[in-house]
């Protein structure tokens, strides 16, 4: 590296406004040093979040994943290898999985697969790894599993993908057709514009179920173009924000090719007719070019080769393009050899600042981000509680940038002392392919021992969780710079810090000792059976805010940098949360007001024989079977194709004024005295909006006459409602069917836990 101090400006600037008298000299910027960097060109090396990826069962009981048993054609006990030693072998830190949910098509997931796969992911994570996720119903062959169970399926799976968030990359959109990739299913044929509505809930239903930090691939972009198309919400569906995709939805979708290269539109991936139009295969081709999120970096693209390499060239002239120009961050180094292969038995001349090497070599390097270091300028002479200054130049020479959030320190670290600075007004995820500027940042360095110090940059994963292992930290393309030990960065191995005097005192005072003030407006948005969200306004500084500290019940839970968090691994109660803001001196501001939110404790079972508890089995709509073995069903309803939605264990009904839903019973209920209704409505009040059949009684739901004179009354919370059947004139001996009906002018939703006799 070589080095320039930038002394002269300085003292020229001080030297002038000490000849015009002005008060303000002694405090003029101190002088700033700059120092470039030797670039890597030619090593290939590892890093988070990018590149090759290998295959594996991550779910590896065979009780609960067939495909994790030699029975199955192709089984490979490699596999199930929770060390992930291949992968670490080919130096690669991603993996894929598919999740086989073809046991589970017309039921619920078993408890079993669900823990396996968390003690799978817990596995990625102690590896030191990351995780691409597939969800499908079938391998090779058709599927046509129900939107409701579907949703179901989301609403299980989405506690174990919050708990372990962390570790997963991204997921592919899956659940639709042969091996989840969105065709041969009744809801992915794009010239089909009745189908539309279904993959859009879908999607919307597994955005607003998982964390805002994970990415979700979508397999053709003529579906990422019909979702963009939409304005008004599809019909059928309650989900968040009207059941739009919000802006946040969009950062998040990407795309997956999994047949890239195999002929001139990648086996139908650019060459499918479509509701909206028809658009040329290079139209397709230039909307994954263009697309960005809302904040200018690209979104995720990933995928794999398949068995044909009718576009493939031995001079790797294609695949370079594509992978520059669709910005892929990762890709299958499994399948399919014929690609592969040839990549690997390719040999490229040296072009620019590539060296020569096999295309796959290449393509090793560069898939993802790949940043290195141009030059770094920074205060000469570090002052503790003083303002610091850095700015830097950086190029970009992989095929996109960093896709998730990912925060930005500089480290002083002298062996006993490490202090990490925030750099908060920096978005890594903006430093797209080419040259990066890092405008210049003024910090203020917290209290610290003076002495001398390695100053470093430091680019840890977004979860806290992680920041220990530097395997999540981001190496840069640069020679003698990276501590691998450390995870970070070495800019330079000595920089003096000194005691703040009365000449390094920032405007306005000597050490900074001004807290910032309280953060208001702390809510919770939402909550899961297993986790709490919340949010709050920004907080205020003299200096700056570099972050926040989160406690539950007194007790610290978490150090964000932003205005959210998202507390995980809860279970049923009620949880007093309060927010300090912090600033770079370490001063805490006073708390902000106390919010108290309540996980809710799952309802006990119904007793008694049940007519149906809604736990999708069998599934709803679709196997038109009750828990007693007779027909059920819906029409009319605003959501689940006019039958309503089974979800999280309860039956949604939407309605206007319209709707139908009824059970058979036909059994004989002399034995039981009570009709009990577990019930709840989306704002209260709505006992009036539908009536309830049974036994030769029809009456407006609110008319039935409980024990003690008094009646139905919905509230938003779920209560048993005890209807005495003898009292009401229902005949127990011919019960015929239950039945409900919507046509009293009311609209709104009601959710059903479950329907049972007492």
């Amino acid at each position: 590296m070589s080095i320039s101090v930038r002394r002269i400006a300085a003292a020229a600037a001080v030297l002038a406004l000490a000849l015009a008298g002005a008060p303000g000299a002694a405090h003029a910027d101190p002088p700033t040093i700059s120092v470039t960097y030797a670039g890597d060109f030619g090593t290939v090396f590892t890093n988070p979040e990018r590149g090759f990826h290998n295959r594996y069962e991550i779910v590896n009981d065979p009780s609960v994943n067939d495909y994790a048993s030699n029975t199955i054609p192709g089984f490979n006990p490699d596999q199930l290898d929770r060390t992930f030693a291949r992968a670490k072998a080919d130096g690669d830190t991603l993996i894929h999985s598919y999740v086989h949910l073809d046991k589970y098509q017309t039921s619920d997931l078993p408890q079993a697969l669900l823990d396996n796969l968390g003690t799978g992911l817990a596995a990625v994570r102690a590896q030191g790894m990351k995780i691409v996720l597939r969800f499908a119903y079938v391998w090779d062959g058709y599927s046509a599993v129900t939107e409701p169970q579907m949703e179901r399926h989301i609403d299980q799976l989405a506690p174990v993908l919050a708990a372990n968030a962390d570790v997963i990359m991204h997921l592919e959109a899956g659940f639709f057709g042969a091996w989840g990739e969105w065709h041969e299913s009744p809801y992915t044929a794009s010239s089909d514009e009745s189908q539309a509505p279904v993959r859009y809930r879908l999607v919307k239903k597994l955005l607003s179920s998982t964390p805002a930090s994970i990415p979700v691939a979508i397999r053709y972009p003529i579906f990422n173009y019909e979702f963009a198309q939409r304005t008004t919400p599809p019909p059928g569906c309650t989900l968040p924000d009207n059941c739009l995709l919000t802006t946040q939805d969009f950062d998040r979708l990407g795309f997956h090719d999994d047949c890239f290269l195999a002929d001139s539109a990648d086996m139908g991936t650019y060459d499918q007719n479509s509701w909206l139009g028809w658009f040329d295969v290079s139209v397709k081709k230039q909307w994954v070019y263009d697309m960005a999120t809302s904040s200018g970096g690209n979104k995720i693209v990933g995928g794999e080769t398949c068995n044909s390499s009718g576009a493939n060239d031995t001079a790797g002239v294609n695949a370079q393009y594509e992978l520059s120009h669709q910005h892929w961050t990762e890709i299958n180094e499994d399948y399919a050899p014929v690609n592969i292969d040839i990549w690997k038995q390719a040999g490229l001349a040296a072009s620019g600042t590539d060296p020569a090497e096999t295309l796959f070599t290449r393509i090793k390097r560069k898939l993802g981000y790949r940043l290195r270091l141009v030059d770094a300028t920074y205060t000469a002479q570090a002052t503790a509680g003083a303002p610091f200054t850095f700015a830097a130049h950086l190029a970009n020479d992989g095929y996109a940038g960093i896709i998730k959030p990912r925060p930005v320190y500089l480290v002083f670290d002298d062996g006993t002392h490490r202090y990490n600075v925030p750099l908060a007004g920096i978005d890594a995820r903006t430093w797209r392919p080419g040259a990066v500027t890092v405008p210049a940042q003024t910090v203020t360095l917290p209290a610290m021992a003076a002495g001398t110090y390695r100053l470093a940059l430091w680019l840890p994963d977004q979860a806290e969780g992680l920041r220990a292992n530097p395997a999540y930290s981001v190496r840069l393309a640069n020679t003698g710079t990276w501590d691998a030990a450390k995870g970070y960065n070495v800019l330079t191995g000595a920089i003096s810090v000194g005691t703040c005097t009365a000449n390094c005192e920032p405007p306005g005072g000597g050490t900074d000792t001004t807290p910032p003030s309280a953060p208001t407006g702390l809510a919770s948005p939402g909550q899961t059976s297993s986790s709490i969200s919340l949010s709050w306004n920004a907080a205020t500084d003299n200096v700056g805010v570099t972050g926040y500290r989160v406690f539950r019940n007194g007790t610290q839970v978490g150090t964000p940098t932003g205005t959210s968090f998202t507390d995980t691994g809860l279970t049923a109660g009620s949880y007093t949360y309060t927010v300090k803001a912090a600033d770079a001196a370490g001063n805490l501001s006073p708390a902000s007001a106390p919010l108290t939110a309540t996980i809710a404790a799952p309802p006990p079972p119904p007793v008694g024989l049940v007519l149906d508890n809604f736990d999708g089995t069998p599934a709803y709509p679709s196997a038109a079977q009750n828990d007693l073995g007779k027909w059920t069903g819906g029409n009319c309803f605003l959501n689940g194709g006019g039958s309503g939605v089974v979800s999280g264990g309860a039956l949604a009904l939407q309605y206007n004024n319209c709707g139908w839903f009824g059970s058979d019973v036909a059994t004989d209920l002399s034995a039981y005295t009570y009709l009990v209704v577990r019930i709840k409505g989306a704002s209260g009040g709505e006992q009036t909006h539908f009536n309830l059949s049974l036994g030769g009684v029809t009456k407006v739901f609110g008319d039935y006459t409980l024990d003690g004179g008094g009646h139905p009354a919905l509230t938003t919370a779920y209560q048993d409602i005890k209807i005495p059947m003898a009292a009401n004139g229902i005949s127990r001996t011919s019960p015929a069917q239950l039945a409900m009906g919507f046509w009293y002018g009311g609209n709104g939703t009601i959710t059903i836990d479950s329907i049972a006799f007492q």
